[in-house]
């Protein structure tokens, strides 16, 4: 790895990315997004400054979009992490990630930093903290789902009778809205899937809130939540008042 490769995906990601924040969450919180790249010299460099470990799970992947969004995504973490830590962070490569079993990647060398990254076709978004506990989740709202049959498994009952209510413009719309509100949820607790969507729950008018959320974690007025939609995207924001 040579510096030039630090300093050219810097230089990619400072020209490429962009500010998510909503604003009612900047006094607790950062959310950047930047697009996938179909450069090849951009990968290159991106490959260049990942661990050994990270560089065959790479090749692990059966196409070579797979392998070069999971290179991406891992090297964007990185520059994440060195927008947070700021101008003294040492090189990119030198940033190292660890995660709890639950997955969540986080810094030994700053244990009250929380971090979540999320990633979909056309880009990875990436969050952190230095006061909340956070999750952030983005969906490609364009791909197809089967909203009402996903929605009645894993929903609670008054938010799948949302989906299916909703006509058929919104219904897909609404899907996403309530599932990446889900995700972060989880992810802001330390938590995935597997700990069950419908441990939160949300009502998305007349505005968006938390209806219930885990007692052992202060229930839903510790919770806040932010919708991040774009034109061919569903992303969402949960802060979690530690």
């Amino acid at each position: 790895m040579k510096q030039d490769d630090c300093d050219q995906v810097n230089d990619f990601f400072r020209a490429a990315v962009q500010d998510w924040t909503p604003n009612a969450a900047r006094d607790k919180a950062r959310v950047l997004f930047v697009p996938v790249s179909f450069n090849a010299e951009v990968v290159r460099s991106c490959s260049a400054i990942l661990s050994d470990v990270e560089l065959r799970a790479a090749n692990g992947f059966l196409t070579d979009d797979l392998k070069n969004h999971f290179i991406q995504r891992r090297a964007f973490r990185r520059f994440c992490a060195a927008v947070a830590l700021g101008p003294s962070t040492t090189s990119l490569s030198k940033i190292v990630f660890e995660e709890t079993d639950k997955r969540r990647p986080y810094l030994s060398s700053a244990p009250g930093l929380w971090f979540s990254f999320s990633s979909c076709g056309s880009g990875f978004l990436g969050a952190w903290s230095f006061t909340h506990s956070l999750g952030v989740d983005i969906e490609d709202r364009t791909q197809e789902v089967e909203a009402e049959e996903l929605a009645k498994l894993y929903f609670s009952e008054a938010e799948a009778k949302l989906v299916d209510e909703a006509d058929h413009i919104t219904r897909v719309r609404t899907f996403f809205r309530l599932w990446s509100l889900k995700e972060s949820a989880l992810k802001s607790i330390g938590e995935g899937l597997p700990f069950g969507l419908d441990t939160f729950g949300f009502d998305l008018s007349p505005k968006l809130r938390i209806s219930h959320a885990p007692t052992e974690y202060g229930g839903p007025t510790r919770f806040d939540s932010h919708l991040i939609e774009r034109k061919t995207t569903c992303a969402a924001l949960v802060t979690h008042l530690k």
